[in-house]
């Protein structure tokens, strides 16, 4: 036994799986191996100190966690000897305590826990009957917050002194006196009540002989004295914890407990788990450099166990848009590039907020890559299974108001929104439940003051009617066989429920049925004989001489612990989790969500101030840790990155935790380049076969790049997404470079380069336009023309170059030069035998040279190599300079709004700044046959004017010539 539980353990950790400690703290970096060594320390208690299972508690922070661990111990000690361990949440392990001793403090036995929803409703309530200003969400948190410190609501009433401070104790102590009059406690309570029991009768827990707590820098001061008041008979303790992951304070968890543990049991061991088993070295050493910006944190080593592996990769973007199509576009270079070693599964995408979401989730549809949200809806908050939930709940309590409000109308019933919220105020007033005054009123023995329409009423009498025939059934388990599922049986039959759902639900019906039917099977787990005696024992405390203790033996008695179990249960994430693993599915999470998580490749988008560290954020340590935690879930690869403009086009600041000295060190500028040693790299880190070099080639021969070389590294937008009309939209639909798009479909346009050209947006809008603009559209859309063609005769002119080679790093000087702009082709325009790409004009004349031959002025025969430019403040060609136009006023100095424009270079006011334009290129431009705009943004090619007043005219088809040319 004792080899089997320390195979496989590294020294440290067999220290702390051995140890004859009372007080043990295990402090375990990430990937060190923490859930491996204390399910081994539960297993040797066992085997070796002789203590009995049931008198062992296990407290873990999440339902997947205790299962994971439950898995893991009954694989050392066996399934009859893991089940009768008392291993779960702090919240479901206060639940036992208070469904078994809770009448020792006052509780009735059918109490009931409030849901989120639940809290939510009543404190919305609460504020609108006092019409006050504090805000529902903020104050819920508020309480929650106190309670977590033990400070309850006479306390903070007693010291408010401010209007805001007031204002929350008035919502805080009509809050608790809601729950109360309800039957309810919230999942704090379940906590302090805990606390309450066990201070006033510790016998309840004499019986413990072992404590062991994971995650415990995540505990709060609540769970810290629950921690003590479990272990008070014997303090026999251990957690395991890692103050560099303490990311849970705005949920008031408190890094210091692991400091005043050792004050409170100053005989304490700590040991320190220092091999990572998780993270190749080159990945622990980023996120080492980065978490000892904390000095006040004791320090700690962190020994990797596999290979240096590849550089983490920290790039920089133009915007989150682009950051995204980028993102999208290195999954899939390094997935073909490792011959697919990596697949779907193995990328996830951490975010410091979920809302960063949408530019992503936008660019992996565009691109078909399947993706999963992990922590999305959970199985009891969908619909149709949280309504058969309170119906069942209603049934066992019926005076939680906010359950019967919820489902009162549901399946609709005539009975409206302003009648119940009317009947439920009537019933607070009166000090009785919503539940009774409807009851009352539907048999007569009341008629409330609320209106009550005769539709109403047998809408009442209906929902009534389907309470009370389940309340009948419970009854009836008395003195016959009655089980859990025949009640939820019964509700579905009296709802109708599932034509309620054909009909509210039409395209949904079928994964909304499948939902109840899951839940129906839960129902008959819960009412097997031997299933139901199973659960019972596994949540019985022992029993203790000289203590009452209630044991449940009804249909009663087992729906109200399924409910219970369902109020805190989280089984919907992890069958959503099992489901994401069995389909190929890339993951996006929140770092918070991700935390105990691993994926080979993770990408961490938007690392500028303001998101990580959070412009909310009190703790900015806390942020540091959070960055810490998300870049240690990585094992393989690891991308950070940082747009130039966030999702509102605000300029950014990288993180300050990434521009201290010394951090660029331990990153790359780009992706890497994966070559075959690289991909046996990464089958070692990820204990894998590694593909054959024929796979990889394979796997590359649909790829447009092998490097990440599309993206300057300096975070400019690319030549080829500058040459697009809609970059910025993002339609995904390039017009050929050198063509015009139709006037119908310009809807917005941004050019920009480092010499400053760039075309402003423009939309078209129904109204009135001044013939000025309209004027100054016209003029700048044929030059438009013209600069295509000349840039057409430039890549002609470039026919003899060869091309460069496919994959080359991108020479980031050369980028926004006139040459390389106008001599790149765009990719949807079809390539010639004669035409080669732009960065091949490099290797024809220094870019350096080109960039100073655009300075210098321009001779009336122009080489075809140079290509025409007008300098940033030059006026449009035959727009006079100047504010006002100054021309003679005669009726043909105007133009038709349906008109084409004169032909570039006959106007007499044309300056001599406008390059002339070879005989290739004087073409009347196409008559513009769509409305225009309002208004033309100013653009780097149009000399600001002074404001001048004009008048605009209504659109017709005769255009300016029906007015007579008056203006």
């Amino acid at each position: 036994m004792d080899g089997d539980l320390l195979n496989g353990l590294n020294g440290a950790q067999c220290d702390a799986v051995t140890s004859e400690a009372a007080v043990l703290q295990v402090l375990a970096p990430p990937g060190s191996g923490k859930t491996k060594t204390l399910t081994a320390r539960v297993a040797y208690l066992i085997a070796h100190q002789q203590l009995k299972p049931w008198n062992i508690i296990v407290c873990t922070f999440t339902v997947k966690a205790a299962s994971e661990m439950k898995e893991r111990i009954t694989g050392f000690v066996g399934a009859e000897v893991a089940k009768q361990l008392k291993l779960g949440t702090f919240h479901s392990i206060a639940l036992r305590y208070l469904k078994q001793y809770g009448q020792h403090i006052g509780l009735d036995k059918d109490f009931g826990i409030a849901d989120t929803s639940d809290s939510k409703a009543i404190v919305k309530r609460i504020i609108k009957q006092h019409d006050l200003t504090i805000d529902a969400g903020q104050a819920r948190g508020r309480i929650s917050t106190q309670k977590a410190k033990g400070i309850d609501s006479e306390h903070f009433l007693s010291s408010a002194k401010k209007i805001e401070q007031q204002e929350f104790a008035t919502v805080y102590r009509d809050y608790e006196a809601t729950l109360k009059a309800s039957n309810l406690l919230d999942y704090d309570d379940l906590l302090l009540r805990c606390g309450f029991l066990l201070r006033t009768h510790p016998q309840c827990v004499s019986n413990v002989e072992a404590l062991l707590i994971d995650e415990f820098q995540d505990t709060n001061n609540i769970q810290y004295d629950l921690m003590g008041l479990f272990a008070q008979q014997r303090n026999v303790i251990t957690i395991v914890g890692d103050p560099d992951q303490s990311i849970y304070g705005f949920r008031s968890a408190e890094i210091k407990n692991l400091s005043r543990m050792k004050q409170q049991w100053p005989d304490t061991l700590t040991i320190n788990l220092e091999e990572n088993y998780r993270s190749s070295g080159a990945i622990l050493h980023a996120a080492q450099h980065i978490i000892e910006q904390d000095e006040s944190r004791p320090p700690k080593r962190l020994q990797a166990t596999h290979s240096l592996g590849m550089r983490p990769i920290l790039r920089k973007l133009p915007s989150a848009t682009g950051e995204a199509k980028w993102l999208v576009s290195e999954v899939q270079r390094v997935q073909a590039m490792t011959g697919n070693l990596l697949q779907p599964n193995d990328f996830a995408i951490l975010l410091r907020s979920a809302a960063l979401s949408r530019a992503i989730e936008s660019a992996l549809n565009k691109a078909e890559v399947p993706y999963r949200m992990l922590a999305g809806t959970r199985f009891y908050d969908r619909a149709e299974v949280k309504l058969i939930i309170d119906y069942l709940r209603v049934i066992n309590n019926p005076d939680n108001s906010e359950a019967v409000e919820r489902i009162i109308n549901v399946p609709a019933r005539r009975v409206g929104e302003g009648t119940v919220k009317s009947l439920h105020e009537e019933a607070r007033s009166q000090g009785v439940s919503l539940w009774s005054l409807v009851l009352n009123t539907v048999q007569g023995r009341c008629k409330p003051t609320t209106r009550v329409t005769e539709a109403t009423q047998k809408g009442l009498a209906s929902f009534v009617n389907v309470i009370l025939s389940g309340q009948t059934k419970m009854a009836d388990s008395q003195t016959e066989q009655v089980a859990l599922v025949d009640l939820m049986t019964l509700v579905l039959r009296k709802l109708s429920f599932e034509a309620y759902l054909k009909k509210k639900y039409a395209e949904e019906y079928e994964a909304r049925w499948a939902n109840v039917e899951e839940l129906i099977a839960q129902a008959t787990d819960a009412s097997d004989p031997e299933r139901l005696r199973a659960m019972l024992q596994e949540d019985a405390l022992p029993v203790i001489d000289g203590l009452e203790q209630r044991t449940a033996s009804s249909v009663e008695d087992t729906l109200s612990l399924f409910l219970a179990n369902a109020a805190l249960t989280s089984s919907s994430e992890e069958k959503a989790e099992r489901e994401g693993e069995k389909a190929q599915q890339l993951t996006i999470s929140t770092i918070h969500a991700a935390k105990g998580l691993e994926w080979p490749v993770v990408f961490i988008p938007a690392c500028y101030d303001g998101c990580i560290p959070h412009s909310r954020a009190d703790d900015n340590e806390e942020e540091r840790r959070l960055l810490y935690v998300g870049m240690t879930r990585a094992q393989a690869l690891l991308y950070l990155s940082c747009p130039i403009k966030n999702t509102q086009r605000e300029e950014t600041t990288m993180s300050t935790f990434l521009v201290q000295p010394g951090v660029a060190a331990f990153f790359e500028e780009h992706g890497p380049s994966v070559t075959q040693p690289g991909v046996a790299g990464l089958a070692t880190t990820l204990r894998r076969e590694c593909p054959h070099q024929s796979d990889i080639d394979k796997a590359k021969q649909a790829m447009e790049r092998d490097e990440d070389n599309y993206w300057p590294l300096n975070g400019e937008e690319p030549l080829e997404e500058v040459a697009r009309w809609d970059h910025d939209r993002g339609t995904g639909t390039l017009p050929a470079f050198g063509t015009t798009r139709p006037a119908a479909v310009f809807t917005s346009a941004t050019v920009s380069m480092q010499q400053g050209f760039s075309i402003a947006s423009a939309t078209i809008k129904p109204g009135f336009v001044s013939v000025a603009t309209r004027y100054e559209e016209l003029m700048e859309q044929a030059q438009l023309q013209k600069v295509d063609k000349r840039a057409q005769q430039t890549k002609v002119s470039l026919a003899s170059l060869e091309e460069k080679p496919k994959g080359g790093k991108r020479q980031i000087e050369g980028q926004g030069t006139i040459a390389s702009f106008f001599a790149k082709r765009s990719r949807l325009e079809p390539a010639s035998e004669t035409e080669v790409p732009s960065t091949a004009i490099s290797s024809v004349r220094p870019l350096q040279e080109i960039s100073n031959l655009q300075a210098e002025p321009r001779p009336r025969t122009t080489d075809p190599r140079y290509i025409q430019h007008r300098p940033r403040n030059a006026p449009l060609p035959g727009k006079p300079k100047g504010g006002a136009y100054d021309g003679p006023k005669r009726s043909d100095r105007y133009i038709s709004l349906d008109s084409s424009p004169p032909e570039a270079g006959t106007d007499e006011n044309q300056t001599s700044d406008t390059l002339p334009t070879s005989d290739a290129t004087q073409q009347e431009p196409p008559a513009v046959t769509t409305r225009p705009a309002p208004s033309f943004h100013k653009t780097s090619m149009q000399a600001a004017a002074p404001q001048r007043k004009t008048y605009g005219i209504k659109r017709s088809m005769n255009g300016w010539s029906n007015r007579g040319g008056k203006r």
